[in-house]
């Protein structure tokens, strides 16, 4: 909890509530320090395990023996069955938070190929029910959340300081659960960027969904590797921006210039 002032117009109040948290969290494999995430500490064994099948560390978190993380140390230990050659070819992202990843050619990606179809009324409950869900939002504002769904459901619902962190919990967490990403749908409260679309390309997730924008790279992406990109997702509307996995009703009029 912390102390601040709220101002309004002349008067100045003092509020004693949460401000959302971040910290560094700097992970181990096989005792070769790997690199630091800027991250919120919560669901952090998730955040491992999913940074780490995401970047092609692990294919499996079996492979995993050993998992010690303590959010006091800023630190997470990981300890495979098998040796493994790091990546080192770091790219900046522009995930908030100074997101890393090394993995953005799309070429490293198979095109998806799916029958999931959503609808846009089914897309705008889902968003509501991640947000009903972010519970760390609600406390403190200034946090992403994602969520993993059915169409139907959440399945996996993380927050993090990082909308990028987010997604890696949700599928640390979802390997962690033996829950299955293929043919799902990805609800995120933040921009989809590059590096988050190929993140879900990663997870074989064919519909990705935003409360903002995709950015224009996200876009051309998504249009290679057949993934549906929706922003902007309100109770009422949405803007389709590629794909094919939204389900308009009987009668829908496109209206194109």
């Amino acid at each position: 909890m912390r102390t601040y002032l709220r101002v309004r117009g002349n008067r100045a109040d003092e509020i004693v509530g949460e401000v959302v948290r971040e910290q560094p969290l700097t992970i181990w494999v096989n005792g070769e320090k790997f690199l630091t995430l800027l991250c919120s500490p919560i669901k952090l064994e998730a955040l491992v395990v999913g940074y780490l099948w995401i970047e092609k560390v692990i294919g499996d978190p079996a492979e995993i023996t050993r998992l010690d993380v303590s959010a006091v140390d800023g630190r997470a230990d990981v300890t495979l069955d098998h040796p493994v050659t790091l990546p080192t070819e770091r790219i900046l992202t522009s995930g908030c938070g100074g997101g890393i990843t090394f993995r953005i050619d799309h070429r490293l990606f198979p095109r998806l190929h799916s029958t999931l179809r959503v609808a846009p009324e089914t897309l705008a409950l889902r968003m509501r029910e991640l947000f009903a869900a972010a519970i760390h939002y609600r406390a403190s504002r200034g946090i992403h959340g994602a969520a993993l769904s059915d169409g139907e459901r959440l399945l996996v619902v993380a927050e993090d300081v990082g909308r990028h962190n987010a997604v890696d919990k949700v599928k640390g967490e979802a390997l962690m659960r033996g829950i299955p990403t293929e043919d799902r749908v990805l609800l995120s409260t933040g921009r989809v960027s590059s590096e988050m679309l190929l993140k879900a390309a990663r997870m074989g997730v064919p519909l990705v969904a935003s409360r903002t924008s995709p950015t224009e790279m996200a876009v051309a992406l998504a249009e290679q590797l057949n993934i549906t990109v929706c922003g902007y997702v309100r109770g009422d509307s949405l803007n389709l921006y590629a794909g094919s996995a939204l389900l308009l009703g009987e009668g829908a009029v496109v209206a194109r210039r």
